[in-house]
């Protein structure tokens, strides 16, 4: 293996005040554990390439995606 490609994301759009904990762990793991698990499991690899995708909400965010919005910027901030 030479490289990873993380793309994984969940959108469940709602309002962060309608949602739950449950919820919001739900469309957080997979960008955010994802990414670390990745990240953790990958590191003595000798890789090319470590691609990550995110979204720009993120950084401007969406009505109904604050969950998404947040896992988006935590993997802006973790490949920083």
């Amino acid at each position: 293996m030479t490289g990873i490609v993380h793309s994984a994301g969940l959108v469940a759009d709602n309002y962060l005040i309608r949602k739950d904990p449950e919820e919001l762990a739900r469309v957080l793991a997979p960008k955010a554990r994802g990414l670390v698990n990745l990240d953790e499991l990958s590191r003595e690899l000798p890789l090319e390439a470590f691609v990550c995708f995110s979204s720009i909400t993120g950084a401007f965010g969406n009505a109904g995606q604050g969950d998404y919005a947040a896992a988006n910027a935590f993997m802006d901030a973790y490949a920083a």
